[in-house]
């Protein structure tokens, strides 16, 4: 259950189906020539983490890398394309959904992995890293290096409730 608070949550084929991305998100493809997203399937994990500390030393780390796109994200899709895609689907924080390519967030995050010295075996599961980690840049980095594995692995989008 959800306190207050931003998290970062997986997207479950029935809130997709609902939340009016798929046939604008599609489209959006179309226009760069590459298929359309099916959809998360039935069941997608688990995947849950809170926003808490400032994002400040991992915006500059995302600037250093040329990745300062990410930070504009409001949803990850499973699905490879430079940039980042807007949608017209307002959300709780934006006038338009803000789209990011999950393949593109691993690529991009795998450097700063290696800067910041991200160990192996992070905890995962619901909250694990919000409890894991006290340090804001390296639970940014692990945050983002998760949430790309995890679409990616479970083929579902993530976005900030």
């Amino acid at each position: 259950m959800l306190g207050v608070g931003i998290y970062l949550v997986d997207v479950g084929a029935e809130s997709w189906a609902e939340g009016g991305y798929a046939p604008l998100l599609d489209r959006a493809l179309a226009e760069r020539g590459l298929p359309p997203y099916p959809g998360p399937p039935p069941k997608t994990g688990d995947f849950e983490e809170k926003i808490v500390p400032s994002m400040d030393d991992f915006a500059e780390l995302c600037e250093r890398h040329g990745a300062a796109d990410l930070l504009d994200a409001s949803l990850i899709v499973p699905v490879d394309f430079a940039g980042l895609i807007e949608i017209p689907v307002e959300t709780a924080y934006d006038d338009v959904t803000k789209v990011f390519s999950a393949q593109r967030l691993r690529a991009a995050v795998a450097p700063m992995a290696a800067e910041v010295g991200l160990p192996p075996g992070l905890p995962s599961g619901p909250l694990a890293l919000t409890t894991a980690i006290d340090d804001p840049l390296l639970f940014y980095v692990a945050l983002f290096s998760q949430a790309a594995g995890h679409s990616l692995r479970h083929a579902c989008p993530l976005t900030y409730v």
